[in-house]
C-alpha cells in the first residue's frame, strides 16, 4: 500500500535538516553540497579557491592616462568523493503507520545522526593529518598557547579579518575551564578563537584553523527511477547545510519495508590562498590555515 501520510521529498528534507543540525566540528568548515549527483560526471569535485585582484591607482588630476586592466586569479583544488555512507534499517509494522513527525523522531533522526557522525569523523581525520607544531602548553595558563597559535596563523598569511576557530580535546577544554579568570575573552572566545570541544580529537589535541582550511564535500546520489518512494535533497540554513538521498522500499527477502538514507562524502585540507598585494597573484600555502598541537607531548 503506498504511503499517503507524507511524500519522499518531505521525508528526505526532514532527514537532511536533522543531519546538518548534528554537525559539530564539521559544521565549522567550508562545505560543497549538492543534490541529485550523477556519478557520470566523475567522483572528483573541483573546489574553488576564492579569486583575487588588486586595486589600481591614478592621480585624480590625470585625465589622459588609460586605466590599467587587471584580471582575477582563480584556482581550484580537487577533492575526491571516496565513500558512499549509508544507514539501512528495517521498519516494523508500527513504523509504517507513523506520521512524519513521529517517523522523523523514531527512524530518520538516528539514521541522519549516523551520516552526520561519519561526516564529522571525516573532517576530524582531515584535521589530524595537519603536521604537528611545537607550541608550549601551560595548564596553569592555557590561553598562552592560543596566543602563540594566533601569531603562527598570521605568519602563515591569515589576515586579521578572518574569524579564528579552535577544536580541542577534553583535557585542553578542561584546562581552559579551570584556567585563570582572564582565560576567556569578554565575548566568550579565547584570544579571538571560537572554541569547540570535540571528543573525536585526542584529549590533549588542539587544532587552530580558519573555515576554509578544510572542506567537506557532500553529494546526494540521484534518486533511482526504480524506487518510487525516493528523493535526493539539499537542506540549507544560514549556518549549515547537508544533502542526502532517502529510499523507502519493500524487501521481499526479509518480508519487511526498509528505510535507506545515504550520502557521498569527501573531505580534505585546503591550501591557504595568500594574495600578493602588488601583483594580485595568489600563492597556495599547504596547511597554511591550520595549526595542530599535541599538548601531551608539548
Amino acid at each position: 500500500m503506498p504511503n499517503t501520510l507524507y511524500t519522499a521529498e518531505q521525508a528526505a528534507a526532514v532527514a537532511a535538516s536533522l543531519a546538518h543540525k548534528d554537525l559539530n566540528i564539521a559544521g565549522t568548515v567550508s562545505r560543497d553540497v549538492e543534490a541529485d549527483f550523477n556519478p557520470g560526471r566523475g567522483l572528483v569535485v573541483p573546489v574553488r579557491i576564492p579569486g583575487a585582484t588588486v586595486a589600481g591607482t591614478k592621480d585624480p588630476k590625470d585625465t589622459t592616462t588609460p586605466l590599467d586592466l587587471g584580471s582575477i586569479h582563480e584556482q581550484t583544488v580537487p577533492v575526491e568523493i571516496d565513500v558512499h555512507a549509508f544507514s539501512r534499517v528495517a521498519l516494523s509494522e508500527a513504523d509504517l503507520s507513523l506520521g512524519l513527525t513521529d517517523y522523523a523522531a523514531q527512524v530518520l533522526a538516528p539514521q541522519s545522526a549516523a551520516l552526520a557522525s561519519y561526516s564529522e569523523d571525516r573532517v576530524v581525520k582531515a584535521m589530524q593529518a595537519t603536521p604537528l607544531k611545537d607550541l608550549a602548553f601551560d595548564e596553569a595558563n592555557p590561553a598562552r598557547m592560543f596566543t602563540a597559535a594566533r601569531a603562527a596563523l598570521r605568519k602563515n598569511g591569515v589576515n586579521g579579518a578572518t574569524p579564528l576557530l579552535a577544536a580541542v580535546g577534553a583535557d585542553v577544554y578542561g584546562a581552559l575551564l579551570d584556567g585563570p579568570v582572564s582565560t576567556f575573552d569578554a565575548d566568550g572566545k579565547v584570544r579571538g578563537f571560537t572554541v569547540q570541544e570535540s571528543t573525536s580529537l585526542a584529549p590533549g589535541e588542539a587544532v587552530f584553523y580558519i573555515r576554509n582550511a578544510f572542506t567537506l564535500v557532500l553529494r546526494a546520489p540521484i534518486a533511482p527511477d526504480g524506487a518510487p518512494f525516493s528523493a535526493a535533497v539539499r537542506a540549507q540554513t544560514e549556518n549549515s547545510e547537508f544533502a542526502l538521498r532517502l529510499i523507502r522500499a519493500y524487501n521481499p527477502a526479509v518480508a519487511a519495508e526498509e528505510s535507506l538514507v545515504s550520502v557521498l562524502v569527501g573531505s580534505r585540507a585546503m591550501p591557504l590562498p595568500v594574495v600578493d598585494t602588488e601583483t594580485g597573484t595568489v600563492s597556495l600555502v599547504e596547511h597554511g590555515g591550520a595549526i595542530r598541537v599535541d599538548t601531551a607531548s608539548a
